[in-house]
């Protein structure tokens, strides 16, 4: 898997990196016991601190998608064993951080993204939308 962060876009880069690899897995790019590379190779590929790299890597770990063996990797793990919805969650959540990391780059507040997110909110519900 080849990830790529961008400096510019007001994101931190674990999530960058986190998002990457539940996209990969959504997408069966990367499926059930397929290894993950090193937390060193991706730090030292992509020149950030290790420790970004192993921020993401034990959130996924956490949120039931990733498995370290000491000495052996990371992996995704097995469907079966994944929680799904608390995946879906905390997707969620990643889509919020981004979409407030972006907010903030450009000068908004908390409170200005949470009056657009609400505004969309009713237009789309006006709209017949969810």
């Amino acid at each position: 898997m080849n990830f790529h962060v961008e400096g510019t876009s007001g994101v931190p880069v674990y999530l960058q990196l986190k998002e990457q690899i539940l996209h990969a897995i959504a997408r069966g790019k990367l499926k059930s016991g397929d290894q993950l590379p090193t937390v060193r190779e991706v730090a030292v590929d992509l020149t950030i601190n290790p420790n970004t790299v192993n921020r993401a890597y034990a959130e996924l770990e956490r949120e039931g998608l990733l498995s370290s063996r000491r000495g052996r990797g990371t992996f995704v793990m097995e469907t079966s064993k994944r929680a799904d919805v608390s995946s879906q969650e905390a997707r969620l959540v990643d889509i919020a951080r981004r979409a407030l990391g972006e907010a903030r780059s450009y000068g908004f507040t908390a409170r200005d993204m949470l009056s657009a997110v609400t505004q969309v909110a009713r237009e789309d519900r006006r709209e017949g939308g969810r």
